[in-house]
């Protein structure tokens, strides 16, 4: 919990909101999020449930009756905030991942731990997880490694030179809808050779993530100097 006021703080002592939020099993979760990286994805989508369900029972009347009693109104930013220690738009997105059927986020995991025996570096996130189920929902041969690379080589804008570079940054909140929006990611850069797409990005969650050596992102940006 965080950013409490002391009235919020008496409003969160109370039993039915302790039972009704499931308050001890968060606290639990977001410890061991911290602590316990190899299960990070399992405890966010447990988390995610929690979510799911908590604001379920945030949204009943009886509950908003319980908080105004209180003299307490909170918006589901404020329930985001205060009890999950997140933005709105990342409490959406676990929840629309709580909703994922079981098989295909079983489906998800597997693919993305056979990339990883492999050598590849993939992402077992929520946000990945949204990506690929509605990607299966269309297509039930859909391919983790695709998406992701596809993630990374694609860019806003469209040039047609043979030898380019493009720099993106990512404005939060700009997405399909409210329950989606908000990229973490802060820069993104594609250089197109001959050899391929030198591609790399930054984001507040991963920290630097790309696929190609020191020397080609060295590359890249020399070339990006150049053109100052």
């Amino acid at each position: 919990m965080r950013n409490l006021l002391e009235i919020e703080t008496g409003l969160l002592s109370l039993d039915a909101v302790k039972t009704g939020l499931q308050l001890p099993r968060v606290k639990s979760l977001q410890k061991a999020l911290q602590t316990a990286e190899r299960s990070k994805f399992r405890k966010q989508l447990e988390l995610a449930t929690i979510m799911r369900d908590g604001k379920e029972w945030f949204d009943k009347p009886e509950t908003q009756l319980l908080f105004s009693e209180q003299g307490i109104v909170w918006s589901a930013d404020e329930l985001a905030d205060k009890v999950f220690e997140c933005q709105k738009s990342w409490m959406y997105k676990c929840i629309k991942a709580s909703n994922v059927d079981a098989d295909v986020v079983d489906i998800f995991e597997n693919q993305c731990r056979h990339l990883q025996e492999s050598g590849e570096r993939v992402k077992i996130s929520i946000e990945e997880l949204n990506r690929f189920a509605k990607a299966y929902a269309e297509d039930e041969n859909v391919n983790v490694a695709d998406l992701q690379l596809a993630d990374e080589s694609v860019v806003e804008d469209t040039i047609e030179e043979d030898d380019r570079i493009i720099v993106g940054f990512d404005d939060e909140d700009t997405a399909e809808d409210t329950a989606e929006s908000s990229s973490d990611t802060i820069f993104t850069m594609c250089y197109k050779t001959d050899n391929g797409n030198i591609v790399a990005r930054y984001s507040l969650s991963d920290g630097f993530v790309t696929h190609n050596t020191a020397d080609e992102i060295r590359r890249a940006i020399a070339f990006l100097t150049e053109q100052l």
